[in-house]
């Protein structure tokens, strides 16, 4: 006869603790049941209450107590679902491309293995994570790079998360079997027939680099007959599994991904589910100079009243930048609030120290802008609805999104064209037709554009760095033409012109319609962005400013200047009407160019969805 089971203490709310007597005696009789229903009715009533709690500790900003008591609620979970006789939850592929990014791509993994440490997702089994894998994608072109990432790879499978390496080699095989088979996939994945050396076939673009890893995926799961209820996790290297908040200084494992994850997917016909970031911004430098200039002139006009050798005094509370992307100069484009206003500078140094500290200190920041930091609006996480909660997508942030195996269907598009803005893109596709599939989670991960011991990035495609010149030019002009090519998908998949009967003509009027559109926007950001670092400029170089003064020309002061000079310098050859950027995306010429580029992809896409859904079937 089956035992009645006490379920007194979870009904009244009662937390387990992992090592509690009343938590060893429940085990005991969920063991000696047997019985997956029984053990389901109590794994239903603790996630109950793991979402109280959750809801709880997140009405205030939560202690790193309250976060440890929470990460040990699923510690207990787990040991529930050890009990079924088959856990029949989802298994992850977290996959991630890196391109010469060893520090990022170590954080990466470490923040990993520290989230499967303190969660506990899927438990182990002889020592390995039996519902967690890896697999990392090297687009990475210096030798000792890649090899610091297979040392990393060798290191976490070691740690008991079986991780895979997808390297150059291997891929360039991939292209030339899958493209001997099915020659139409260039748009897709490129072309190999002019390349002798595999490192040849390096920096080909996030895009590229993602559409083959689909292929591999395809090739790993085919071949895979362990791997159960299979989901394909997307990362950046530069993210990690964790989040900020305003008011705790420390970075927070705060989110159970894989757990909160497989519930949406478990509960509903999801399809593709995306995630956001906190931290750093997912945007170019290229449409953020003109909001940083404003908090830089704010940051200067403020300081250049205070005294400098008085206690700091820009320990203020920060500003939350986290629901209206608020770092972006067009964000009106997106369908968010426009903010004129400027926002204040939060000091991060910690002891004692002057105003004039904090001075310097920020002058040493004003370069990691240029890399994708924007010390002054940083996107802070908010626990709103909760992690379960989804709503409709539009975007796909491709550096966190998740997917069923039967959407590698859905490849990036236009790769070859190498543009920004491909996950929106993609997104505004998937929303077509997907539909309500297509959703969002807040499920965010942590951005880091930058790395601390330099304030750059290892590797950014794009931006070229000669000692203190910057040039965002390559990376600007793949911005704006992503935008034109984003808009105009936007307006033809609202049209239903965006399928098999795509009409050339109307997709060349909505280009350029698109193109005309953007392009004033972004002259008129032009302007305002001269116009901010004229501003600046003049603020820097008063004589009057205690930062000239005999008494404070002290080295770290002229050091100070020395940066700001230098931001705007870097601004004025990025921005400048001259700059071989403004030209691209304004002359005639250069414009029909690309216009005419984007004009084909649009038309082939259908062709080219045809020929990768074959191709994925062989």
């Amino acid at each position: 006869m089956t035992p009645v089971l006490d379920t007194t203490l979870l009904q009244q709310g009662k937390q387990l603790d992992e090592n509690s007597v009343e938590l060893d005696r429940l085990l005991k009789q969920l063991s000696r049941s047997a019985d997956d229903n029984a053990i389901d009715r109590v794994i239903s009533l603790y996630k109950a209450e793991i979402v109280k709690l959750e809801k709880e500790i997140w009405q205030q900003a939560p202690s790193q107590q309250d976060i440890e008591n929470y990460q040990s609620t699923f510690i207990v979970l787990e040991k529930l679902y050890q009990l079924k006789s088959a856990d029949t939850r989802h298994s992850f592929k977290i996959v991630i491309p890196v391109a010469d990014r060893p520090q990022h791509l170590k954080h990466c993994l470490d923040s990993l293995y520290t989230l499967c440490q303190t969660y506990r997702y899927g438990g182990q089994k002889d020592q390995q994570y039996h519902k967690i894998s890896v697999l990392i994608a090297d687009d990475s072109r210096q030798p000792e790079n890649i090899e610091l990432h297979k040392d990393y790879c060798r290191e976490l499978s070691d740690k008991g998360i079986a991780t895979d390496y997808f390297g150059l080699e291997e891929q360039l095989e991939l292209v030339r079997t899958t493209s001997d088979r099915h020659p139409d996939l260039y748009n897709i994945i490129s072309g190999s027939d002019e390349i002798d050396d595999a490192a040849d076939f390096s920096h080909k673009g996030a895009s590229i680099m993602r559409n083959i890893t689909y292929l591999k995926i395809k090739q790993l799961l085919s071949g895979d007959s362990t791997s159960s209820n299979p989901l394909i996790y997307f990362i950046d290297s530069d993210q990690e599994f964790c989040i900020n908040t305003l008011n705790v200084e420390n970075n927070l494992y705060a989110i159970n991904y894989f757990h909160y994850l497989d519930e949406i997917f478990s509960t509903s016909d999801t399809s593709v589910l995306t995630g956001k970031v906190v931290g750093d911004p997912p945007v170019s430098p290229s449409v953020m100079a003109g909001n940083f200039q404003q908090d830089v002139y704010n940051f200067l006009h403020v300081i250049d009243k205070v005294e400098p050798g008085e206690p700091c005094q820009f320990h203020q509370h920060e500003a939350d930048s986290s629901d209206d992307a608020a770092y972006h100069d067009m964000a009106n484009l997106f369908g968010f609030s426009q903010h004129e206003q400027a926002f204040d500078y939060h000091c991060t140094l910690h002891g004692t120290h002057v105003n004039a500290d904090c001075f310097s200190d920020f002058a040493d920041k004003l370069g990691h802008f240029f890399y994708g930091e924007h010390p002054t609006r940083k996107t802070f996480f908010n626990y709103g609805d909760g992690f379960s909660a989804i709503k409709a997508a539009r975007t796909v942030y491709t550096g966190n999104y998740v997917m069923r195996p039967e959407c590698l269907n859905y490849f990036i598009p236009f790769a070859t064209l190498k543009l920004r803005m491909a996950g929106p893109v993609l997104g505004r596709i998937l929303k077509g037709r997907l539909q309500h599939r297509f959703v969002s989670a807040n499920l965010p991960m942590l951005h880091n554009r930058t790395v601390e011991d330099t304030g750059r990035s290892e590797f950014r495609a794009g931006v070229i760095n000669s000692n203190q010149s910057i040039d965002l030019g390559n990376e600007f002009i793949r911005q704006f033409y992503g935008d034109v090519m984003l808009f105009s998908i936007k307006k033809l998949t609202e049209q239903n012109q965006f399928d098999e009967a795509v009409d050339a003509d109307q997709v060349q009027v909505v280009l350029d319609s698109t193109y005309n559109e953007i392009r004033d926007s972004y002259i008129e950001k032009h302007h305002t962005v001269l116009q901010l670092r004229a501003k600046i400029e003049s603020q820097l170089k008063d004589s009057e400013h205690w930062w000239h003064n005999s008494s404070m020309k002290t080295n770290e002061a002229g050091h100070a200047v020395t940066c700001f000079e230098v931001f705007l310098n870097n601004i004025q050859s990025n921005f400048d009407e001259g700059s071989y950027a403004f030209q691209q995306i304004t002359a005639a010429d250069s414009a029909q160019q690309y216009l005419r580029q984007i004009h084909h992809a649009i038309l082939q896409y259908d062709n080219d969805m045809k020929n990768w859904a074959q191709a994925l079937q062989t």
